[in-house]
């Protein structure tokens, strides 16, 4: 059999998916061997919105942000309660206790929460990235038989291109081949709570490491 090779453009991404590893043949090449380089042209972005799977992710999505906004709102409650309640018992405490408390709560409200908000949102995306990703990965053999079949030497993705004849674009066989090996995706769950316990146990394992 003759070798073969899929050159996708967007490294990227496409290492996420599991694409780079891939030997490539650039078009110089092709052209040295006296055969005018095969190409082929997949939307990976309509892979991911498009196929079966893919239309799943924004419902799951969708169910996953309210919960972080519903946790994060939590949060936020339990701080302002938290403020109003030294507020109300400030000239009961000590003035060591009370600027202890003051502290406690000054950097919960201008670091604590904000970075709380900005860890869930982090995670929601890579939570949604990494549903994409599988539906890539799914599509990697499909597209490496239809190199095969077709004899190509470079595949592109859509958005490296201005302009392909549509006979090249093999999105929709894509599609169609990928929808019969799978029809949903799952969006992971982001919990607060879970992410937390993460970052502590990063943590603690990086303080080990600088002790030895």
């Amino acid at each position: 059999m003759k070798k073969q090779v899929i050159a996708i453009m967007g490294a990227a991404m496409l290492a996420a998916a599991g694409f780079a590893g891939g030997a490539m043949i650039s078009s110089a090449e092709a052209q040295s061997s006296g055969k005018a380089p095969v190409i082929l042209i997949v939307d990976r972005a309509q892979i991911v919105s498009q196929t079966k799977a893919g239309k799943t992710i924004p419902g799951q999505a969708e169910d996953v942000k309210k919960n972080v906004e519903k946790e994060l709102e939590a949060e936020a409650d339990k701080l302002k309660k938290d403020i109003e309640s030294f507020q109300k018992n400030a000239s009961l405490m000590s003035e060591e206790v009370r600027k202890q408390k003051e502290q406690e709560l000054s950097g919960r409200y201008q670091y604590g929460l904000p970075q709380r908000v900005q860890i869930m949102e982090q995670a929601f995306s890579a939570a949604v990235q990494k549903a994409q990703a599988k539906i890539l990965v799914e599509s990697q053999p499909i597209l490496k038989d239809i190199v095969d079949k077709r004899g190509a030497t470079i595949l592109l993705d859509r958005s490296a291109v201005m302009y392909a004849a549509p006979e090249t674009d093999v999105t929709q066989e894509v599609i169609a081949a990928l929808d019969k090996k799978m029809s949903t995706v799952e969006v992971e769950k982001v919990s607060l709570a879970d992410l937390e316990k993460q970052i502590k146990e990063a943590q603690a394992k990086a303080q080990a490491a600088n002790k030895k």
